[in-house]
């Protein structure tokens, strides 16, 4: 058996890359996202092992339904079934061997839980009539408690002590509940998005936070902004957004907390946006070394920074108060707190862009 496998090794292993491939192109047109896909080839040794279990007998290579293994993780529990149903329909499943380890719910169980598919490949690809390969589907979690369960080589219910068993046992749990915990999450993310559009729709204020920002940045207003850096940069608009958590700290200190006040912002400073583009952008090269040419696009939101800069700049307070605002805006921003540098850039800035 082990001269065959010798003798197969290298087909085997195009097999291996070819699925992993295949599979990775299938997810990523049906829009699922997982963690990774990957494959491994059975080592030799550890096949020696498994043909000398005493309690399986393999009477060829061809009986050994892992030789090649695919392993899918991913983000998600309840994305395993909808990976699950793309596989289904994409290779011939052997159910005689696959098993569904996703259903093993005994409290006295540990040990990690997944889907096991043994699949066929179509014949012109199959090294032998009988060759079938395994296809594992799990959490991100589910992989993890796998991992470490196998390097501490311990398997089998009554492989350990008691009071160690009880220990597993816990650990499975905590991470059952927090897959469960995970989907539930981003269930009640999805609902706040929707409840923040409908709300951002009917006029009210929110707090401004990552979720709020993304509506905000879809609204007519802020697009219309972002089209008037576009046309000035002569770039293109990208729906990607303008990195959510540092606009939202650049707003922020800015007193711009909500969705209202940046509405208002906005509204007053808007018409000013193109004048104060090419002035900013000249600083900014002069300064900054940051040139307009050196960006490839426009991402969506990116208008919304040069508003807060707005706020300050053109705003009507003196000078040495919008210095010190704007000492605070880099320092924090860029600057990691060194405020001896943030003064010097912002004490340029509204020199040559007020």
């Amino acid at each position: 058996i082990l001269a065959t496998y010798d003798e197969h090794r290298a087909s085997l292993e195009r097999i291996g890359a070819e699925v992993e491939r295949s599979l990775s192109e299938q997810l990523a047109a049906a829009g699922l996202q997982v963690q990774f896909v990957s494959w491994r080839l059975k080592e030799r040794s550890s096949l020696a092992h498994k043909l000398a279990r005493p309690d399986k007998t393999y009477p060829t290579l061809w009986d050994v339904t892992d030789l090649v293994g695919i392993r899918i993780a991913t983000y998600f529990e309840d994305t395993i079934e909808d990976v699950a149903r793309l596989v289904e329909s994409t290779l011939p499943i052997d159910l005689r061997h696959s098993s569904d380890k996703l259903r093993f719910k005994d409290s006295g169980r540990f040990g990690y839980r997944s889907l096991h598919y043994v699949c066929a490949v179509p014949a012109e690809r199959a090294p032998h009539p009988d060759f079938r390969l395994e296809i594992q589907i799990r959490t991100a979690l589910q992989h993890a408690w796998a991992e470490v369960e196998h390097d501490l080589g311990y398997k089998a219910q009554d492989a350990v002590p008691e009071p160690i068993r009880r220990r597993f046992n816990r650990i499975a749990s905590l991470l059952e509940i927090a897959d469960q915990e995970f989907v539930s999450i981003r269930r009640d993310l999805l609902h706040y998005q929707a409840a923040v559009r409908a709300e951002l729709t009917q006029g009210q204020s929110l707090p401004l936070d990552a979720m709020s920002l993304d509506s905000l940045t879809l609204t007519d207003e802020v697009q219309a902004l972002d089209q008037q850096v576009a046309e000035f940069l002569g770039r293109r608009r990208t729906a990607e957004p303008f990195f959510p958590s540092y606009l939202v700290r650049a707003l922020a200190l800015t007193e711009l907390n909500t969705t209202d006040a940046v509405r208002r912002a906005v509204t007053q400073h808007g018409p000013q946006l193109r004048s104060f583009l090419r002035s900013y952008f000249e600083f900014a090269e002069t300064t900054l070394g940051l040139s307009a040419a050196s960006l490839e696009s426009v991402p969506r939101g990116y208008s919304l920074l040069f508003i807060a800069h707005l706020v300050i700049v053109r705003g009507a307070e003196r000078s040495l108060s919008k210095v010190a605002r704007l000492t605070r805006l880099y320092a924090e921003l860029d600057y990691g707190g060194d405020e001896s540098r943030a003064h010097a850039i912002a004490s340029q800035e509204l020199v040559l862009v007020s």
